[in-house]
């Protein structure tokens, strides 16, 4: 993997490093050993800062310093190819770097205190048993609709969803896909693709076929495999203009704004898009529901996952400082104050946080759909990559379904070959 790492690295050029809170003078000069923290997460930049301000101010010893970038899955294998390796990662901890010993057992350290059982077994390596990664809030996914624009969105079956999303009318568009941002279609492949495996065993289950590629019961390459069944629907909706023209090319700020403006009806998105949502509209109305499934006799599935872990790398120059930062993270005012400003359950049972206005109806709606974790993916071939073949789909180059289907399963196994 360390070689493979290595030859993404020489193909990547121009990536822009941000760096925040580097006002305040280097390490040398505040006397105080700097923690590296690589955060991929967007919505989280701005919380980060303000806790990351007061660890700072507090702490005698140490001083973080975030890194944010935008395609972190990318960023961050380029860092461990060139030694550039953070103290702390909040970005996709995928099985290979596992594998490859890339991060560190948390199995042992005192972050696991009041956290909700169900995240603990999700965030569990299906190899070995243990734990490289704690979560700081819960994710979940669904369709996310105006119910200015409509009363609710249907999902029992694929007839029932289109249907009722033609009923809205008006010039919104009825769902508005951001797919410039290859990672938003990356994870409508992770719901609605793969979903269609996942909701046919346990989480623990799931896991361990993506991790092991067992395309025996994957069937990615099949004519009527989950990836064929997730092309041809959306190419349906593509045709029948159910999704806007430009869903290759919107972003997903283009999609969070049309969404806020009343533009478009419904988005398939993550929870963590109401803040930045609620940011454009604080009066804007959202429903939740879930997703329906694409293919006769499944169910509708949500996510219902980990969300914003936190991991420590192998050759973190400073472990310490990572663990302290990690500490002050746990702590139940901060993981309060984190769920609510990103409208996200917390991740431990133990913390009274006010996260949504009507957590009742996402609840509802859990509770009537099999709930799916996100997908394991192979090194080399990422939710962004995965996002990236859904988004020359869109923009129709593939000449069919077929050339799609092979295309994505080739890369999925040559990724999982070389990782392996």
């Amino acid at each position: 993997m360390l070689t493979h790492l290595r030859k993404v690295a020489v193909g990547i050029i121009g990536i822009s490093l941000i760096a925040t809170l580097g006002a305040c003078g280097g390490s040398a000069a505040s006397g105080k050993t700097e923690v590296k923290f690589f955060n991929g997460k967007t919505e989280s930049v701005k919380m980060m800062d303000t806790l990351i301000s007061e660890f700072n101010k507090q702490s005698e010893d140490y001083k973080v310093v975030q890194e944010f970038q935008k395609d972190a899955s990318t960023a961050l294998q380029q860092k461990f190819a060139s030694g550039d390796v953070p103290d702390v990662v909040s970005a996709d901890i995928t099985q290979d770097y596992i594998d490859n010993g890339l991060f560190q057992d948390l199995s042992k350290d005192d972050f696991w205190n009041g956290v909700d059982p169900s995240i603990k077994e999700i965030v569990t390596d299906a190899k070995s048993g243990k734990q490289y990664k704690v979560a700081l809030t819960k994710s979940i996914g669904g369709v996310f609709y105006n119910k200015d624009l409509i009363s609710n969105v249907k999902t029992d079956s694929w007839d029932d969803f289109t249907t009722s999303l033609k009923a809205a009318g008006g010039s919104a568009t009825p769902l508005f896909l951001g797919g410039k941002d290859s990672w938003t279609l990356g994870q409508l492949m992770d719901f609605w693709g793969h979903g269609l495996v996942k909701q046919e065993y346990s989480l623990v289950k799931a896991k361990q076929l993506f991790v092991d590629n067992k395309q025996k019961t994957l069937k990615f390459s099949s004519d009527n495999g989950p990836i064929a069944v997730f092309a041809d629907r959306l190419q349906e909706m593509k045709s029948a203009g159910l999704i806007n023209s430009n869903a290759a090319t919107a972003s997903y700020d283009d999609q969070i704004a049309a969404f806020a403006e009343g533009k478009a009806v419904a988005i398939p998105q993550g929870i963590w898009a109401v803040s930045a949502i609620k940011e454009k509209n604080p009066k804007i109305n959202i429903g939740f529901a879930a997703f329906a499934p694409m293919e006769e006799g499944k169910k509708p599935v949500v996510l219902s996952a980990e969300d914003s872990t936190l991991g420590i790398p192998s050759k973190a120059k400073n472990a310490d400082g990572a663990k302290a930062f990690i500490t002050f993270l746990l702590k139940k005012g901060n993981l309060k104050r984190y769920s609510e400003a990103l409208n996200l359950p917390s991740a431990y049972s133990d913390v009274d946080s006010n996260w949504i206005d009507n957590p009742e109806e996402f609840k509802t709606v859990i509770d009537d759909a099999v709930s799916i974790g996100f997908t394991s993916y192979p090194s080399g071939f990422s939710s962004d990559d995965s996002g990236r073949y859904v988004q020359a789909l869109l923009s129709g180059q593939y000449s069919n379904t077929d050339d799609f289907v092979k295309a994505y399963s080739d890369a999925w196994n040559k990724a999982w070959d070389n990782a392996n």
